[in-house]
């Protein structure tokens, strides 16, 4: 993270700007545009290879819908796709993680950049040798608050107008007064907090509890990411919680609790280290649980295409493997001529009817075209 990398993604802002882009259909009309994909490259320092996808498709602004604020965020292509291609996580690509601007060209908003689970990317293989501080991993949504011409905001991610969003609008004016009225929250912070609320539930069950829990805050003009004190401190002031600190202090240890593959209600922790690197641990019972959840015919075609498919599955209880084992099989008989004809648009038909809510979506289409030829250059 650097102002340069901030600089290139303000100019970035400034060109939609200057081409009046205001939606996502100006958006799509601009990206497609001849000579706006090196543009884009130039700006995000992307050298797309071989079979990199174009880095038109890896980020999506976002809008306010009432005020001069654009937000930049990765797509699911670029997390679907680009643990095949580690070098396309550019660092600017990777500051598009909820970043918002105003269409000045100022930034507004700071959250976290993307960053990576424990041997999932090749600084999360070999860790420094620096002291650490893990953090209880919140299991919500992401909620990225800060101020803008004295009223408090919040947007998620990838939306201003997303249900988690509205939710964190509903939550906002009770500490409106206090946070901004009483200068609880400095006016260049950006606070980082955990949505918890029925609505936001993905796997950890929180009972019926509505509340911000601070995981993070990062200071916009001088890019100070607060450590665990600072948002301790933080929190005290703005009446929330902070998430709780584990307790140990040896990297080794921490990746042993996670191994555990009883769920326990927990996703996991991040640990950050003195120079800023962040690092995700979660329990191998909740990888176990999530998997059990979201198992699903896209998931697997990438999983098998990345040769990631026995890594992840591997080590987890053997009903998933049994039910991951059954998906790949059903996606693999797609080269048995004796049930489908070896014609590209019967096969393709067949891969699309596997999943009947996704069937007409274009991304899922595109990963089973992708699929077919990646197995028939297998079997070749």
């Amino acid at each position: 993270m650097s102002q340069a990398n901030i600089a290139r993604l303000a100019r970035f802002v400034s060109l939609l700007v200057k081409a009046r882009v205001k939606d996502s259909a100006g958006w799509k009309t601009w990206r497609n545009r001849e000579g706006n994909e090196a543009i884009m490259a130039e700006i995000f320092q992307y050298d797309r290879q071989d079979d990199m996808p174009a880095v038109t498709s890896l980020v999506k602004p976002f809008f306010h819908p009432s005020l001069p604020l654009i937000g930049l965020n990765y797509t699911q292509v670029a997390h679907n796709t680009l643990h095949a291609f580690p070098s396309g996580w550019t660092d600017p690509l990777r500051l598009c993680r909820g970043i918002v601007f105003s269409r000045r060209g100022r930034l507004v908003a700071m959250p976290f950049p993307k960053f990576f689970n424990y041997g999932e990317h090749a600084e999360t293989r070999k860790l420094p040798d620096l002291p650490f501080v893990a953090t209880i991993k919140q299991d919500g949504h992401l909620g990225i608050i800060f101020e803008y011409e004295g009223q408090l905001l919040g947007t998620t991610r990838g939306s201003f107008v997303s249900s988690s969003s509205e939710l964190l609008g509903e939550m906002l004016p009770l500490v409106q007064d206090a946070w901004i009225g009483q200068h609880k929250l400095p006016k260049d912070v950006t606070a980082l907090c955990e949505i918890i609320d029925p609505s936001t539930h993905v796997i950890v069950d929180y009972g019926d509890s509505r509340k911000l829990v601070l995981i993070g805050a990062f200071n916009r003009r001088t890019l100070e990411d607060y450590d665990h004190k600072a948002i301790a401190r933080l929190a005290r002031r703005l009446s929330i919680e902070a998430t709780p600190v584990w307790s140990g202090d040896k990297i080794e240890d921490l990746a042993r609790v996670v191994s555990n593959k009883t769920y326990l209600n927990q996703e996991g922790f991040v640990a950050r280290y003195a120079n800023g690197l962040r690092v995700k641990f979660k329990f191998a019972g909740y990888i176990s649980q999530m998997l059990a959840d979201k198992l699903n015919h896209s998931y697997i075609m990438q999983r098998l295409m990345d040769d990631s498919f026995d890594k992840r599955f591997g080590d987890l209880d053997a009903e998933i493997q049994m039910a991951a084992q059954s998906l790949a099989s059903e996606l693999k008989a797609v080269l048995d001529t004796s049930r489908v004809p070896a014609d590209k648009k019967s096969r393709w038909g067949y891969l699309y009817a596997l999943d009947a809510e996704r069937k007409d979506s274009a991304y899922y289409r595109g990963i089973c075209r992708k699929f077919l030829a990646w197995l028939e250059q297998q079997a070749q």
